[in-house]
């Protein structure tokens, strides 16, 4: 293998994330050469728009429980299957908060009693047990401003709806703050859980919760005193020619943070030299405008030139009187000689 093999270069072979890197860096570890390290991801600090939902299903080989216990750090039994879901050595994890409905019977408030309860209630295989909504926390605000804006978006958006609402709050200290909302999707009251609202996961509805999470966010923004703001459009009903980024994870940016380049990792990078291009060109197109639009204005205003004198030489003309001949006396017959005499 020549060396030009150490270089971080895409390996189709491998189709799967994770894969190339580890072949590449393999082959170079056999010829005692270090493969160079990937392009450190840009991140933005500042206010980003990001709002994800997704279902936890059974179906897709997931629980409840373990997702519960994974975003919260704790560790949770599952009753149902028997299985410890233990990740209270994952850090980064700021704190955690379950916010019930008025009718809601106090013991649900226990994280583990709660999650057990869900997945007791459900008998299919494939059954949905959760909705999990992820969301960017805008990084200009402190972190109790932070908790407090999002419990209030919980607690409109969800919780007066009927749902609990278990939240949990991550990298508070980095660039990436956000928190995981785990939401129930029955009724309940004081006896417990009821029947299941499909209703709480029309479009419709989902569209109305991202929009929410715009004007939360903002009028946070602007209550603390920041300029920036966050829209929940997409960047084309916005007006804006840029490729959307796309979402790393958490595993991806702590594999990019370790020197190991990633495919996701890849197109991030991409798409953000793409657009960096892109954000050029068109700070050029605009200065080019400018410089138009500045000349256009400067040629209405400047008054028109007089005209230049004609220099083009003329001939003077002669003046009558120097052109009239001299008169000549000429003596007649009839005329005589002394009146000759006096006229000269």
């Amino acid at each position: 293998m020549s060396r030009l093999g150490c270089l971080w270069q895409p390996v189709p072979a491998f189709p799967r994330n994770g894969r190339a890197h580890l072949y590449i860096a393999s082959q170079c570890r056999a010829l005692g050469l270090r493969p160079s390290p990937p392009t450190p991801i840009a991140v933005a600090v500042m206010a980003i728009y990001s709002f994800r939902m997704q279902v936890i299903s059974r179906g897709k080989g997931r629980s409840a429980t373990a997702a519960a216990a994974y975003r919260s750090g704790e560790q949770i039994k599952d009753e149902r299957t028997d299985e410890t879901h233990d990740y209270t050595g994952k850090s980064a994890i700021y704190g955690s908060e379950i916010l019930l409905p008025e009718n809601a019977p106090e013991r649900l408030s226990d994280r583990a009693t709660l999650w057990n309860e869900v997945e007791q209630g459900e008998k299919r295989k494939d059954a949905q047990l959760s909705r999990e909504v992820m969301i960017a926390l805008p990084v200009e605000l402190s972190h109790l401003e932070k908790e407090t804006l999002t419990r209030e978006y919980v607690q409109r958006e969800f919780v007066e709806r009927g749902m609990i609402a278990d939240v949990c709050y991550h990298d508070f200290d980095s660039t990436n703050p956000h928190a995981h909302i785990m939401l129930t999707m029955r009724t309940v009251d004081e006896t417990g859980f009821g029947k299941k609202q499909r209703q709480w996961n029309r479009k419709s509805e989902i569209e109305q919760h991202r929009k929410a999470w715009a004007d939360h966010a903002n009028a946070a923004l602007e209550k603390a005193g920041h300029d920036a703001r966050i829209d929940h459009r997409s960047l084309e009903a916005q007006g804006i020619d840029r490729e959307p980024q796309i979402h790393l994870g958490a595993k991806v940016m702590e594999m990019e943070a370790r020197g190991i380049r990633t495919r996701v990792g890849d197109e991030s990078r991409r798409i953000s030299q793409e657009n960096r291009d892109l954000a050029r060109q068109q700070a050029k197109h605009k200065q080019l405008q400018r410089q138009i639009e500045a000349e256009k204005t400067a040629a209405l205003v400047s008054p028109e030139p007089e005209p230049a004198p004609d220099k083009t030489p003329t001939l003077e003309q002669p003046s009558t009187q120097s052109a009239q001949p001299k008169k000549q006396i000429h003596p007649t017959p009839e005329r005589s000689q002394r009146d000759w005499e006096l006229e000269r």
